[in-house]
């Protein structure tokens, strides 16, 4: 069972902890901001995360000149949540729409672009393979276009790349050139090149046709993921011009035979499977594959079933189970990624098949499980000091560094030299006063204290309580007595008779004093008063005991 938490718009507020379905704000449009300091809405864009950062490359939007693609890559830290949008270096791919996008390896800052389009879709479809690499440091994304040996797919759009059984092994399925589909399976392998000279002949790159999944129509939109345990391609979804496919079967590859096959899944024994859609989600968390999104074939050339809901898919029992979460809002050519400690982050999509349906630049996020503590930690810290989180933008922050930043901040005494070594690294404009207070300089020249010394608080005066005397016991008028019971009596009468006296001071007490300190007080003395006397009776049984042994001899 995959527990979720909930979806929530990404703001400077959000706490994993305390989720809010289906509020929906736009946190990346204060008015006072242009923009170029947040993503514009968009769609076919992809996204990815090395766990410290959230990243947006590409899409496609209708906001500009009829239709344009963005050539860029966006960054969010996901310790301060700031955007910043990279630089780009190198031969940067222009195709940018509904292109095929895979990290190196699991959260890597590397990662791989293959084919896509630009505006004139079917006509400036891609083939062509970039390496890419962000620095944090400089806020930078360098690319090198790479040279592929062997049998490379045709230039297409749509499709979708998975990892495959080995490191440096990748698989890319399906795609169009905008009136023929395809479901070749083409795989791409990656190699260190040790004669190596430059940094884009770091690795040698060979492609191969695998399989074209005959007997299947081509389609694109659709996802992919590779079993570790059957060793096979497992494709969800997609669509062509004609037909959008379903999850009640599902088209598998065994990559060793290279025979396809149908896996007859499991419904949800509530709401069966899900409804057929393309242009949807696909994220992986262990053996659960969780999809999201998606549009149904056209019933009309304006109209068309849009998904809100999310899905997942057990590769152990091959069943699946409809969240009882959703989308704030019906969405497609989305994109989403998830961390590893499982944050699930999806930004962006349009909301209609019409070419001027409006697109979004909303960020949303939903636990799949529980946040380590490290997040909930970061969290507290920005709910308890959100101003000194906005423009905290520092190229290369870590998340798992903010506890360790603020701990120096708040620290007592003087910085050390390491310290102060730690903080310059991470490009914050540190200072410290003469009243021993530190504050840093953020992006936009804004000066926050951190108060290191509290100011000690006046003590309060208490009131004054009367404290009464305890009563005394005349040991030496019970001396002479011989017997142990006229002892006894005289010690009680004496006893009864200082509890009457109490009474009266406790009666003044009252009226002097309403404080309810010095309530607490007078509970504590009455005990005092009650050891106080049981210790002069067994004082006085002690005496009459000594008198009769004396007696005695």
């Amino acid at each position: 069972m995959v527990q979720q938490i909930g979806w929530t718009p990404f703001s400077q507020w959000m706490y994993p902890g305390s989720s809010t379905l289906n509020q929906i704000i736009k946190p990346f449009k204060p008015v006072e901001k242009g923009d170029q300091d947040y993503p514009m809405s968009r769609s076919g864009h992809r996204c990815f995360t090395d766990n410290e950062y959230f990243y947006v490359v590409g899409g496609y939007t209708t906001e500009i000149k009829r239709g344009s693609v963005f050539r860029e890559l966006w960054a969010m830290n996901l310790a301060t949540l700031e955007w910043r949008r990279y630089e780009t270096k190198g031969e940067f791919p222009e195709a940018l729409a509904s292109f095929a996008l895979i990290q190196v390896y699991p959260y890597s800052k590397s990662f791989l672009i293959f084919g896509g389009s630009g505006t004139m879709f079917g006509f400036t479809s891609s083939n062509s393979l970039y390496f890419l690499r962000v620095n944090n440091d400089d806020c930078t994304v360098v690319s090198h276009k790479v040279t592929v040996e062997g049998t490379l797919p045709i230039p297409l759009y749509g499709q979708a790349i998975c990892a495959g059984e080995i490191p440096g092994k990748y698989y890319i399925i399906g795609g169009t050139e905008g009136v023929r589909f395809n479901f070749d399976v083409h795989s791409l392998t990656m190699k260190v090149n040790p004669e190596a000279k430059h940094e884009s002949e770091k690795f040698t790159w060979h492609s191969e046709l695998v399989s074209q999944n005959e007997g299947h129509a081509g389609r694109y939109r659709l996802e992919a993921t590779y079993d570790e345990k059957t060793d096979c391609l497992l494709f969800f979804g997609g669509g062509n011009s004609r037909e959008v496919f379903g999850f009640e079967q599902i088209v598998t590859l065994n990559i060793r035979t290279r025979e396809t096959n149908e896996l007859q899944t499991i419904p949800d024994v509530v709401f069966g499977f899900p409804k057929n859609r393309r242009c949807h989600t696909l994220v992986r968390r262990g053996r659960k594959v969780i999809i999201s999104g998606g549009v149904d074939h056209p019933t009309t050339p304006t109209t068309a079933e849009l998904h809100n809901n999310v899905w997942i898919f057990d590769l152990d029992t091959s069943s699946w189970e409809k969240s009882d979460q959703v989308l704030p809002e019906k969405v497609f050519f989305h994109d989403t990624t998830i961390t590893e400690d499982g944050w699930m982050l999806t930004f962006g999509g349009v909301h209609g098949i019409r070419g001027n349906a409006p697109r979004n630049n909303i960020l949303l996020s939903s636990w799949i499980g529980v946040p380590r503590l490290q997040r909930f930690a970061i969290e507290s810290l920005r709910l308890s000091f959100p101003h000194k989180f906005s423009g905290l933008y520092c190229g290369n922050l870590r998340a798992n560094q903010v506890p360790e930043i603020y701990s120096i901040f708040y620290k007592l005494g003087k910085v050390e030299e390491k310290e102060r070594q730690i903080i310059e690294r991470f490009q914050i404009k540190f200072h410290e006063r003469e009243d021993r207070t530190r504050y840093f300089l953020n992006s936009n020249s804004g000066e926050y204290v951190f108060r290191h010394q509290p100011e000690q608080e006046p003590a309060r005066r208490r009131p004054r309580v009367q404290i009464r005397q305890r009563p005394q016991v005349n040991i030496e008028a019970a001396a002479p007595i011989g017997n142990i019971q006229r002892r006894l009596q005289l010690i009680f009468d004496q006893l009864f008779a200082g509890d009457e006296g109490a009474v009266g001071d406790e009666e003044e007490e009252e009226e002097y004093s309403g404080d309810d300190d010095s309530g607490e007080e007078t509970d504590s003395e009455d005990d005092d008063d009650d050891r106080g006397r049981f210790g002069a009776v067994e004082q006085q049984l002690q005496i009459a005991r000594n008198n009769e042994e004396m007696n005695e001899e």
